[in-house]
């Protein structure tokens, strides 16, 4: 497998495809031309800000990665869990943007493993039965036999004890490498960034879209034995809601809200992000997570680029103003790092087909920053 991905033919925006700095299209054998990429102390040739440069050397590895400490960086091209095309080009771009370097200059040794072959829907998939299941799920074969697939990717990897670094694909991905990491580290704790709380199940959801129920159905909301395709996630441990922290919402369906009031989950809305600001609801949000002991358990961040102001990242499916701003975005990313406990890590919701050029290239430009934030880049 080629540092590209899948070696598929895409269609990039008029703009995009003459301006990506790392020249060639996603997926082909063309390599990166660095010429034009300014190379930056830690990172090689990774496009990333130049504050975002440096080692933290204070930050451990957790014990319970291997020696030397190794990510697996598995690309999970699934958009089938919204109705938006590109969001499977974001593995690709975002190893175009020199991911992979970025991770070495971090001092990472990096397997990567390339990405999740995912097939699209077809007519003869079989459906659920809307008047079992209360209402619909969308692509619901297709999305969970490639979710499948995602589940045994990440399981193959903490067997390993590596990082686990999964590129999305939209965020219903993260139904299979949550699961995938509470079946091998039960106590793990879930910090979910993300503008929307993605709590439906097919009985709640407006849309259908299954990118907005990846913790429905981890909680056990609904009778996943139902759902044609997700047949797999029966033998998942049931996620608990005080493992789940949110840091971000904005943007909540009404069966979201009743979910969260009734369940107990954690909640940092970005209204108490203006209140108190993003470094108290972070030390807010990991305090919520530790043991009676005061030490914090394995955490995993899944962070949908969603939650970051449509200013800073527009290239995004699901728009709503009023997000992270730079330093917030990466501040979350930093602080859940800092912790030393950070053992897997989602980032999702990137698609470079909404936006034409350099709006397109900033959005994935930063994807690559926060998941340097997440493992290891500082300013200082």
């Amino acid at each position: 497998m080629n540092l590209a991905g899948r070696a598929a033919t895409v269609r990039l925006p008029i703009g995009l495809k003459a301006r990506w700095r790392t020249g060639g299209l996603p997926g082909t054998h063309k390599q990166p031309e660095l010429k034009r990429m300014k190379s930056l102390q830690g990172l090689g040739a990774a496009l990333i800000n130049p504050h975002y440069d440096t080692l933290g050397a204070g930050i451990t590895k957790p014990n319970f990665l291997s020696t030397p400490k190794t990510v697996s960086v598995i690309g999970a091209p699934l958009s089938w869990g919204q109705p938006l095309a590109g969001t499977d080009h974001g593995p690709e771009l975002l190893r175009k943007e020199g991911l992979l370097n970025c991770l070495t200059g971090l001092e990472w040794r990096v397997e990567n493993e390339g990405d999740v072959e995912v097939q699209p829907p077809n007519p003869s998939d079989p459906v659920p039965d809307e008047g079992l299941i209360g209402g619909k799920a969308k692509n619901c074969y297709c999305v969970g036999k490639g979710l499948n697939k995602i589940f045994d990717k990440v399981t193959q990897a903490h067997k390993k004890s590596n990082f686990v670094l999964t590129l999305g694909g939209d965020h219903s991905i993260s139904t299979a490498s949550v699961a995938a990491t509470i079946a091998h580290r039960p106590e793990t704790g879930i910090i979910w960034v993300d503008a929307h709380g993605d709590l439906n199940t097919p009985a709640s959801s407006p849309s259908g879209n299954m990118h907005g129920m990846p913790l429905g159905l981890l909680m056990g909301l609904c009778d996943t034995s139902l759902l044609p395709g997700f047949e797999w996630l029966k033998n998942a441990p049931v996620l608990r809601p005080e493992q789940i922290v949110f840091v971000g919402l904005r943007d909540l369906d009404a069966g979201e809200r009743d979910i969260i009031r009734s369940s107990g989950i954690r909640a940092y809305t970005m209204q108490h992000v203006d209140r108190w600001g993003i470094g108290k609801v972070m030390d807010m949000a990991l305090d919520h997570l530790r043991n009676a002991d005061g030490s914090l358990p394995p955490l995993h961040l899944s962070y949908d680029i969603d939650a970051v102001d449509p200013e800073q990242a527009p290239a995004t499916g699901t728009v709503v103003r009023g997000g992270f701003n730079f330093r917030e975005a990466h501040y979350v990313a930093e602080a859940v790092s800092e912790t030393g406990m950070l053992g897997s890590m989602d980032l999702v919701e990137v698609n470079p087909m909404l936006t034409a050029g350099k709006e397109a290239e900033l959005t994935v430009q930063l994807g690559m920053a926060l998941i340097a934030s997440g493992m290891g880049s500082r300013i200082l």
